[in-house]
């Protein structure tokens, strides 16, 4: 049996990711989000009824209280998958300062907050699976990616900094980066977006990355390996390559 604690399960990949996630009788779930009534019409939908703990990773107070509930219940957990998220296309033009905290705040300090309190249990029991959802938008400084980009490559250098300080602990990291996919948030993009593919595809293969021994997993194939390709690039070639790449209106 393991117990996964997956924040962010309230819309989008989070929402896909908990049904696909509930589909192994073996797994026991704790499902977070803002939206209590989204999470309670998720639980509905799913078989074996997880656990339900409403928070706010844009509230400390709110973190700290949800950790508490989950302690009263005197579960362990074995993998905390950190899905929230939040998007606004924005180019430098014309930036939102307020839209840009919100985005760091949910993307990447939302995560520290979690991770705060998660981490320690794990390292007690030098056991645990941490699982932070990125993006291919962190690969490389896209156009109109201002505040999205910043917060994803801050998830991954996380990530990056957890995998060096917590393996001699047992515990395994991963960042898991999707490219686009068909949710209300990129449903506020204006352009064509290459390769995208629906919130159930994506759990799917984020399912399946949490079984490999993979730091680092990236899908679809072709784009997203695209852009890991660009960022290798040397700087003054890439930034042609951006100018040829910027989203036009559909």
């Amino acid at each position: 049996m393991k117990t996964i604690w997956l924040v962010g399960a309230s819309e989008g990949i989070g929402r896909a990711l908990a049904i696909e996630l509930a589909k192994d009788e073996n797994n026991t779930l704790i499902l977070s989000a803002r939206n209590k009534e989204r999470l309670g019409e998720l639980a509905q939908d799913l078989e074996k009824k997880p656990l339900l703990i409403e928070m706010d990773v844009g509230n400390k107070r709110s973190v700290a209280k949800a950790w508490s509930n989950i302690q009263k219940e005197s579960i362990s957990i074995d993998t905390i998958i950190y899905c929230a998220g939040y998007y606004k296309p924005m180019s430098a033009e014309f930036m939102e300062i307020d839209e840009i905290e919100k985005m760091i705040e949910v993307n990447l300090v939302g995560a520290f907050r979690v991770l705060d309190l998660v981490t320690p249990e794990f390292i007690k029991r030098k056991n645990g699976h941490i699982v932070l959802i990125g993006s291919v938008a962190a690969y490389i400084g896209l156009p109109n990616g201002i505040g999205y980009g910043s917060s994803k490559a801050g998830v991954i250098h996380l990530a990056e900094n957890l995998k060096c300080d917590l393996s001699d602990y047992n515990i395994k990291v991963q960042v898991i980066n999707p490219g686009f996919v068909k949710t209300r948030l990129t449903d506020l993009n204006s352009f064509q977006m290459p390769s995208i593919i629906t919130p159930e595809e994506a759990a799917l293969y984020i399912s399946n990355a949490m079984k490999t021994n993979a730091f680092e997993s990236r899908f679809p194939f072709l784009f997203s390996n695209f852009l890991k390709l660009i960022s290798k690039l040397p700087y003054w070639l890439y930034f042609k390559l951006a100018k040829i790449i910027k989203p036009s209106d559909k």
